[in-house]
């Protein structure tokens, strides 16, 4: 007996062993890239200095802002009249509004902008937000052709800063700027503030090493021969933003951040809401990711094919490997804890605190890093998206609650993989 309990000892110790070993190495490629990406910023720092200027253009190349709707009778609106205020000569921008056969009042809502002459309004028959942006490209013949969803509001300068970029760079040929929430009120989305802050910075950081892989909808820019040299968006899994980025890579066609241009979109309010919106972006991107699978580790297409593409894939499986890692520790330690008080009392099981007492257990010690080194970004990322660093009770609920949440369409997402099962816009 004592024997095969020792053997049932030492496979436990094993399989242990080995669980821990993957967790390590997941945790040491983690603290590997966030370290890779904050020598960057500081290799950056005095460019990110810069601040948007309203300095006039030697040049304002013709632009076209597609806005594509489907039932958005809510926002469209105070979205057209966010562009209409952009600092950016009349003569050189025009605004395509298009209606992908929306079923609420979006279409009567939009005709109060029929006579302006900067604008054109399109109705379609429903097929997709890719099919309404191929439209207005079609109909385009403006030098710069952009996006903007039609729940976000563009700061008014934006569009100066993107031509700017555009003009400083004439082998870039697409900018995408700095994403803010706008107006956040519920805990969700000031959650969401904090994450698309940390975006940012990464976004920023990715720029200069041509590794970007998505031109998200609100207020990306192309050079017209973008599309003319690739061809037009396609439906792409429903995250057709990215698949054209990944398409441009292929192509080595340059992405650009452009971190002061700043737009500001709706998020989510509500869990399910959060849910089926990420669940889309996950889903998709692990699927972008696979069609593209022949751009990772190829150092021809550098940090884009050696870490954006692979972290983007199997980030997913890493992030639900050290969740599923911690939650099953700390169920095991708090069956351990009832055990404990069931026999001993509360008393005695309650923890002694101790003012000189400091964890210097490994996982405690590089708990401690990774926190720092996150808190530095978040710093960094709303400092580079807001101009200055506010605390604000968005950064406490990223830091507790989105590990919390984001399993629940991580886990979604590779289940849908798995089973080809794909995912809805909405």
């Amino acid at each position: 007996m004592p024997s095969k309990s020792f053997e049932i000892q030492s496979s436990t110790l094993m399989i242990e062993t080995f669980f821990d070993s993957i967790l390590y190495t997941f945790l040491f490629v983690t603290l590997y890239l966030e370290v890779f990406f904050l020598i960057t910023f500081f290799e950056e720092r005095l460019k990110l200095a810069v601040k948007s200027s309203s300095a006039k253009l030697s040049y304002y190349p013709s632009t076209t802002i597609i806005v594509p709707c489907w039932n958005e009778e809510k926002t469209v609106s105070k979205t057209v009249d966010s562009l209409l205020g952009l600092h950016y000569p009349k003569d050189r921008l025009q605004i395509f509004i298009i209606d992908d056969g929306s079923t609420d009042s979006t279409w009567e809502v939009i005709q109060k902008f029929a006579d302006n002459p900067q604008i054109k309004l399109f109705k379609k028959e429903n097929g997709g937000k890719h099919t309404a942006v191929n439209l207005g490209i079609e109909n385009s013949t403006s030098e710069l052709i952009g996006c903007l969803d039609a729940d976000s509001f563009v700061d008014k300068n934006a569009l100066h800063e993107i031509a700017r970029a555009f003009n400083e760079d004439p082998h870039m040929m697409a900018g995408i700027p700095t994403i803010i929430i706008h107006e956040p009120k519920t805990i969700l989305q000031k959650m969401q503030r904090t994450e698309y802050h940390n975006i940012a910075f990464f976004k920023r950081m990715l720029s200069p090493l041509d590794a970007i892989h998505i031109t998200p909808g609100p207020f990306s820019f192309f050079r017209r021969e973008v599309f003319k040299k690739i061809g037009l968006f396609k439906k792409a899994h429903n995250t057709e933003d990215m698949e054209l980025a990944l398409r441009m890579q292929k192509h080595h066609l340059r992405i650009r951040s452009v971190h002061t241009a700043l737009v500001h979109t709706t998020s989510p309010e509500t869990l399910y809401k959060l849910y089926r919106q990420r669940l889309r972006w996950a889903y998709g991107g692990m699927k972008n990711t696979l069609d593209y699978r022949f751009m990772m580790f190829r150092r021809e297409y550098g940090i884009l094919g050696m870490i954006t593409l692979p972290l983007s894939f199997f980030g997913v499986f890493i992030f639900l490997y050290n969740f599923g890692f911690v939650a099953f520790h700390a169920t095991r330690t708090i069956a351990d804890k009832a055990l404990q008080i069931s026999t001993v009392g509360i008393s005695f099981a309650l923890p002694r605190f101790d003012s000189f007492f400091f964890n210097t257990n490994f996982m405690a010690i590089l708990s401690y890093v990774f926190l720092g080194l996150g808190l530095v970004i978040i710093w960094n990322g709303t400092k580079l998206a807001e101009g200055r660093f506010r605390p604000s009770m968005g950064i406490f609920y990223y830091i507790f609650l989105y590990g919390i949440v984001a399993p629940i369409w991580f886990t979604r997402a590779v289940i849908n993989l798995v089973f080809s099962r794909g995912t809805k816009w909405r």
